[in-house]
């Protein structure tokens, strides 16, 4: 299995679930055309783009208004996001892990 970042939901409208991104490039925001769709009003229609290059992920903001934060700091240009990192996209956040969601769940629910 290829390895992919995956989003577990702490806060806002995805708690409790886990979002697997595989793809190079992922659309992030409030518009039901986006890859990973978060219903929250600090949300943008297209707010954030999850990139993976050489099996590193990043996050960026589409527009200078969105608000993303990892580990609590602002992000304004692309920023890394490792295993572990709190990544907050409006008031919706998420825990991350890189790898396979088997290898973090255990009877569907998230271990760390």
């Amino acid at each position: 299995m290829s390895r992919a970042l995956t989003l577990f939901g702490i806060s806002g409208s995805r708690v409790g679930q886990a979002t697997v991104v595989e793809a190079r490039s992922t659309i992030v925001g409030a518009a039901t055309s986006c890859d990973m769709v978060i219903h929250d009003r600090l949300v943008l229609p297209r707010h954030a783009e999850i990139r993976v290059a050489l099996d590193r992920w990043f996050i960026l903001p589409l527009d200078p208004t969105a608000t993303i934060f990892v580990n609590g700091e602002p992000v304004t240009a692309q920023q890394r996001i490792e295993p572990g990192d709190l990544v907050t996209v409006g008031t919706a956040s998420f825990k991350a892990a890189i790898g396979s969601v088997a290898e973090h769940q255990v009877g569907g629910v998230a271990r760390w």
